[in-house]
């Protein structure tokens, strides 16, 4: 009976979620891009210098400006931009089942062919460009997502909160034993030998990527789910949240997230030489309280018509995929082109490189959106998802004034 009473209510609610769809089908969140383009100026500031070869895998600690860049990395930006990606992937993916729905096609063979075509890049991603991709363990656990499309919101919310609290048990035990090893340990860099060939990529993703993967893989896992929930919740429709609460959430997660910073500001201040793996608790700690904190002010900075001036940003969040490609074919190129060895720039040389890139992505993906109805990765992906190919080019009459808005493909 229990068994035939949930399967009742699941369908019931499926019913409902799929004519809320319908209520919003129209709808175009601007927000959601604002915050995807956000985290996609993060996820830059983080992989260009382990790209360049002078971040945590190749360097076991750092010194004068070096230190002082990668203390400010580890408390503002360290493990903050794949929490918000990986919860955005699951809004999107909500997104995305409402796009199914519109088309009258079954999610699930759509979304498997969503997920398998990324794994696709991802693959090749990995092992042709760049070891820290994430978009082949994206695809793998998304197919994960595929038994919770017709769940209910509270089997979806359980499952996201009980994966997430494993998560947070492994890691912060995880933080506690490399806190535990003696100050004076050599700690060796992954690649202390310098920039990994193709051959050292693949190693890579098969054995430290592929151990990573059951602990790392439950924590994305889990902010799938809380997106998916958030997405069907409307979190980020106009008005689901009053400025009071998001503004209580923003000011609360600040102050936990600093408070779980400070002891990296102290271990920098005390000692010449600044250890990431010293303060692995204290980046993943701060990393989930900060998420939520830039999350919530981006929520109250861009309410009502504020929205405008995030356009730009909002681009960039539309051309994710692209964008995150194009960083690294942009700075492997460069840094094959001025055979720059491991260990051979400082941190600010990364640093700036990073601002310079992110600009001309920011212009180019305006310039590309009021000209094209998406990017042209986004636009393969979206061929192998509905096995058809779609318009790229705007039409004339639309060009003027093209919108940066829109959520999922």
């Amino acid at each position: 009976m229990y068994d035939v009473d949930m399967a009742t209510e699941e369908s019931l609610q499926w019913k409902e979620y799929r004519s809320l769809n319908e209520r919003h089908s129209s709808e175009r969140i601007e927000l959601i891009d604002i915050i995807r383009g956000f985290a996609v100026f993060g996820i830059c500031l983080v992989n260009v210098p382990e790209m360049a070869g002078n971040g945590v895998y190749f360097r076991s600690g750092f010194e004068g400006s070096d230190a002082l860049i990668r203390v400010l990395y580890d408390m503002f930006v360290q493990s903050k931009f794949y929490t918000i990606f990986a919860f955005l992937f699951g809004v999107s993916f909500h997104l995305f089942l409402q796009s199914a729905q519109r088309r009258g096609l079954a999610p699930g063979p759509a979304a498997a062919r969503r997920f398998g075509a990324l794994l696709l890049f991802g693959a090749a991603h990995a092992i042709l460009l760049w070891f820290g991709d994430i978009l082949l363990t994206y695809a793998l656990l998304g197919f994960f997502l595929l038994p919770f499309i017709r769940r209910t919101d509270t089997t979806v919310a359980g499952w996201a909160w009980s994966l997430l609290g494993v998560a947070v048990f492994i890691h912060v035990l995880l933080g506690l034993t490399m806190l535990a090893i003696p100050a004076d340990r050599s700690l060796d860099p992954t690649f202390a030998a310098g920039l990994p060939d193709m051959a050292e990529r693949l190693r890579f993703l098969y054995t430290e990527n592929a151990m990573n993967l059951p602990i790392y893989g439950l924590e994305v896992l889990g902010l799938f789910l809380l997106g998916l929930f958030a997405g069907r919740r409307g979190w980020f429709r106009p008005g689901a949240a009053s400025a009071r609460r998001i503004a209580s959430v923003q000011w609360t997660a600040l102050a936990v997230g600093l408070l779980a910073a400070a002891p990296m500001a102290w271990g920098y201040a005390h000692d010449p030489v600044y250890q990431f793996d010293k303060h692995y608790l204290y980046v993943f700690l701060s990393g989930k309280a900060l998420a939520v904190f830039y999350v919530a002010t981006l929520m109250r900075l861009t309410g009502g018509e504020r929205a405008e001036r995030f356009r730009p940003l909002a681009a960039v969040g539309r051309m994710a995929f692209t964008n995150y490609l194009t960083q690294t074919i942009l700075t492997a190129a460069l840094v094959q082109a001025l055979r720059i060895e491991a260990g051979e720039l400082p941190l600010w040389a990364t640093l700036l490189w990073s601002a310079v890139l992110l600009a001309l992505q920011t212009v180019w993906s305006v310039w590309w959106l009021k000209r094209y109805r998406m990017g042209p990765f986004e636009w393969v992906w979206r061929i192998c998802t509905w096995l058809r190919v779609p318009a790229l080019r705007r039409q004339p009459a639309r060009s003027a004034g093209a919108g940066t808005t829109g959520t999922a493909i």
